[in-house]
């Protein structure tokens, strides 16, 4: 018996070695065992290796020779050595890939698509640039002569003066084509400062076309000497107007101008636009009762983030005290001059004095606090105490969410915002218009100014 693991390996590796060597030589046996039955068994086996024919593993491999036995069977040209031909037919009747006919008769895609004559059935049509070719052409030249048709001084007839600004006047005109009443802002082109204020007032009247409560512009064009601003017509007067006929409103008719107020000052601080000059005159109602946000001459644009502005701008009583001590202010000056709107609503006067000088009524707004009413409601007086803070980063609109406050709690802001709400107050309708006496100013053959990519035309008007 082995005494380790080493011999019993060496003994089972001598056992499968004289195994191997036991196999080879039976076969060798065998091998002589046939030829010495039938010796001509060695040349049938050498035949049969001669011919591929007959042996199918020469003519798959080769035998050495290339030449004689290439391993890459040629490719057969003919039908007779193409077997694949019995199945698909000869290359020129039945071919793999159909080369692309050039002819009609070929091609029976011509019928659909055309001969191929690129004159008769173009694959892309050419652009038309005449009407008859081109079914479009006509409308679009319809509307850019309707465009023209708005732009022109000569289409408008005035009726009335609206009210005058430090800018210009407006006056009360129709678009004769279409009998359209408009407010025309008339500027003439006199001092390079107010340019870039008209200019930017502009822009804003554009934008103002996204917001229901803001006064938009119908269009804005210039001649030699004039710039005009057609401003859509809204004809229920002001707010001003209404406080004075009733002396100041209730807690409804509040709560609705209000609201509607907050949206169109929510819109322009989130466009970055700061109005500065927010007051009931400029607050404008339609014949339906709902508010209008008008006159933006005085705008700062870009106030983003944390960004300020510095200068006196507005009017006196509705002034915050940052703009009045030229301190950097931000889009809090707003909401202070809306706190001031809403107390004047409420009570029929400004909180603050506006007796003695300029100056006088300045030290009484950044000193003085207001005398509220025992009529106010509690959410009303909260309201405005928290709009008219002192300090702008403490003053709601900038420090809080103004629609989250107990006053507007009653409100659906998504019914606001589409104009849902039906108006407390009912302006009256318009009287006729009779034409005064009244015309453009005359131009200037001196000024030769004109203002580049300023002519605008909103698209409702060309409908």
């Amino acid at each position: 018996m082995e005494r380790n693991f080493g011999d019993r390996c060496a003994r089972r590796g001598d056992f499968f070695l004289q195994e191997s060597e036991f196999s080879v030589k039976k076969k060798m046996k065998k091998k002589k065992k046939k030829e010495e039955e039938d010796p001509s068994w060695k040349m049938k086996k050498k035949r049969r290796c001669e011919s591929p024919v007959e042996e199918p593993a020469v003519g798959r491999f080769g035998d050495g020779s290339r030449k004689r036995y290439p391993l890459r069977r040629k490719r057969s040209r003919s039908p007779e050595e193409n077997p694949a031909v019995e199945r698909y037919g000869e290359r020129k009747q039945y071919p793999l890939r159909r080369k692309r006919s050039r002819s009609p008769e070929e091609n029976p895609a011509v019928g659909r698509f055309g001969d191929g004559n690129r004159k008769q059935y173009p694959l892309r049509r050419e652009r038309s640039r005449s009407p008859e070719e081109n079914p479009a052409g006509g409308k679009e030249k319809k509307i850019r002569e309707d465009a023209s048709a708005y732009l022109d001084i000569n289409n408008y007839c005035l009726y009335k003066e609206l009210g005058k600004g430090s800018f210009g006047k407006v006056v009360l005109a129709s678009y004769t084509i279409k009998d359209q009443l408009t407010a025309i802002k008339i500027i003439e082109k006199q001092r390079e400062d107010d340019l870039k204020y008209v200019r930017r007032e502009a822009s804003v009247l554009q934008i103002a076309s996204r917001c229901p409560f803001l006064c938009r512009a119908m269009a804005t064009f210039q001649t030699q000497s004039l710039i005009l601003l057609a401003l859509e017509y809204v004809s229920g007067g002001t707010l001003q107007n209404i406080i004075k006929t009733r002396g100041h409103l209730n807690s409804e008719q509040i709560l609705f101008y209000a609201s509607e107020i907050v949206v169109g000052i929510k819109f322009l601080h989130k466009n970055g636009i700061v109005h500065r000059d927010l007051k009931p005159e400029n607050i404008l109602v339609d014949d339906q009762g709902h508010i209008k946000i008008c006159d933006f001459g005085l705008v700062c644009t870009r106030m983003y983030g944390e960004k300020t502005r510095c200068g006196y701008y507005g009017t006196p009583g509705y002034t915050a005290p940052q703009v009045l001590s030229e301190e950097d202010y931000d889009a809090g000056a707003d909401w202070w001059s809306f706190g001031v709107i809403l107390y004047e609503m409420a009570t029929g006067k400004l909180p603050f004095s506006p007796k003695g000088t300029l100056e006088q009524q300045a030290e009484t707004i950044i000193n003085g606090e207001p005398e509220y009413p025992d009529s106010l409601s509690t959410t009303l007086r909260d309201l405005i105490e928290q709009l008219l803070k002192k300090e702008a980063d403490q003053r709601l609109g900038v420090n809080g969410n103004i629609r989250h406050h107990p006053f507007f709690s009653t409100l659906k802001w998504k019914r606001v915002k589409k104009r849902k709400l039906e108006s407390p107050i009912k302006p009256k309708p318009a009287k006729g218009l009779v034409k005064k006496d009244i015309s453009f100013p005359k131009e200037n053959p001196s000024e030769t100014r004109m203002l580049k990519k300023f002519n605008y035309v909103d698209p409702s008007w060309l409908e």
